[in-house]
């Protein structure tokens, strides 16, 4: 037969006390860590979306931590529009403000356009010819509409200077 035999005394439960009491707290650091980030990533997702309402955008805005980093990392995506084109300038102000106004770092904004047109559907978009107030598309078409040939023949110099 075994026998164990413990006494306590009240130095080993002052340890073991001391013991619950630092992983309990550890426990609710994580948490907290869990909401910081949470609140962190909500923070930038309504700023960005906020920040282009307030320019008519529609945007739908995904925010990410970098692993192990306090720098996050957004996708946006919107309808392909012609003011998005040099997005790269509106990057660098827009990363610059999120700083300003939340104190979180965005390390890089990716961009996304989709868009979805099938076969079929541009044909009959070609054949009704829907206006569109985008500039970007309007450009677009246009080009396309041109001649696919190319007319090559030599021209006098006063006829060059007219056209210019």
């Amino acid at each position: 037969m075994f026998t164990l035999t413990l006494t306590l005394d009240s130095l080993s439960i002052y340890i073991v006390a001391a013991d619950i009491v630092i992983l309990l707290s550890y426990v609710l650091y994580l948490f907290h860590k869990k909401r910081e980030l949470a609140k962190a990533t909500q923070t930038i997702t309504e700023f960005i979306t906020d920040y282009f309402t307030h320019t008519g955008a529609e945007v739908r805005v995904s925010c990410y931590q970098l692993e192990g980093l306090r720098r996050f990392v957004t996708l946006i995506e919107s309808q392909p529009l012609k003011r998005f084109r040099y997005s790269n300038v509106l990057e660098n102000n827009l990363i610059a403000h999120i700083f300003q106004k939340t104190g979180n770092t965005v390390e890089k904004i990716y961009w996304r356009f989709p868009v979805v047109m099938h076969r079929d559907a541009m044909l009959e978009e070609a054949k009704a010819e829907v206006e569109t107030d985008d500039a970007y598309f309007l450009d677009v078409q246009n080009a396309t509409n041109g001649s696919p040939t190319y007319k090559v023949s030599e021209a006098s110099w006063d006829e060059f200077k007219g056209s210019t």
